[in-house]
């Protein structure tokens, strides 16, 4: 990569929703993620990418990867299967309320993106990755695993038509509950615009069985800033009503429950030990990325150390 350029430039989400091809499109993020990582301001954090980690006082010299050593001037060793397996579903929200932009791509396109940006990693780790999708119900599922293919299967299942149009995660996560025979990593991309205690419940549960759960709150610039100015007809993409807005009128009404939603979401997930990331999706995706890495390297430290 030329010393001049800006890594976080190579994936740009604008210019990356222009790939087609969903699966094209996150390897393309995984790379110029891994290309640009030497240059960016999470040099030398503790995120462990590849299929190596740190030496330590303790580990056996022999395990040391010598050649890395001379290209680097660091001390790895090669990581175990028993240190890098995990086994993840990626949940996905394709409710009505996903489509909705002020960009050229919906909060649907950006999260479906996150996924397999995230399937792909996760399967460079050498984890059992698996997708469910849903609405008021689950849309599709694949089950967790590491085989030839099960990429192509999880595309197909991000690329699918919901049947429905409304949010129900109470209904979905309790559908999904009887699939998960092993603990693990549950990743759910959602807006979370629904009633917070309506996902509480299930929420709690997963929890409660031992799963490690992480929340990526997926939301446009202007419901997460509220960048309306002009009055015009507004429609609620999951039951069609339609009326009148001044949104300069509106905005302390809107900007005052949108908080209280916020912070209704973040007490849940502080209260039961969750990751909550509010993601705009007009940020580059590198800095998304950046904190499932980070997530994933320290569940790993700590299943160590259990």
């Amino acid at each position: 990569m030329p010393a001049s350029a800006d890594p976080t430039k190579l994936i740009d989400a604008k210019a990356l929703m222009r790939i087609k091809s969903l699966e094209l499109r996150a390897r393309r993020i995984l790379e110029g993620y891994t290309q640009g990582l030497h240059r960016s301001p999470y040099h030398g954090s503790s995120v462990e990418f590849s299929e190596y980690r740190a030496y330590s006082e303790g580990d056996d010299p022999k395990h040391i990867d010598w050649k890395l050593y001379a290209r680097s001037d660091r001390y790895c060793i090669k990581k175990y299967e028993a240190e890098t397996n995990l086994i993840c579903h990626l949940v996905v929200d394709q409710s009505r309320s996903m489509e909705f932009t002020t960009l050229d791509y919906t909060k649907a396109d950006y999260a479906a993106t996150l996924a397999a940006t995230f399937a792909q990693f996760l399967f460079s780790q050498g984890d059992s990755v698996g997708i469910v999708t849903f609405a008021d119900e689950i849309n599709t599922y694949v089950p967790p695993r590491r085989r030839r293919g099960q990429m192509h299967q999880m595309v197909i299942a991000l690329e699918t038509e919901p049947k429905s149009t409304r949010t129900d995660m109470r209904q979905s996560l309790g559908d999904m509950v009887p699939m998960l025979k092993k603990r693990g990593l549950i990743v759910i991309l959602s807006d979370l615009l629904e009633d917070t205690e309506a996902m509480s419940s299930q929420i709690t549960y997963l929890r409660s069985c031992g799963h490690d759960v992480v929340i990526f709150q997926i939301l446009d610039p202007a419901e997460a800033r509220w960048t309306f100015k002009d009055n015009a007809v507004f429609e609620d993409m999951e039951t069609g009503d339609r009326f009148l807005l001044d949104p300069e009128r509106a905005r302390a009404h809107y900007e005052k429950k949108f908080g209280a939603h916020q912070a209704a979401i973040e007490k849940l997930c502080g209260g039961l030990g969750i990751d909550l990331v509010k993601v705009v999706t007009d940020v580059p995706f590198d800095e998304t990325l950046h904190r499932l890495l980070s997530m994933r390297s320290r569940l790993n430290r700590t299943r160590r150390g259990s």
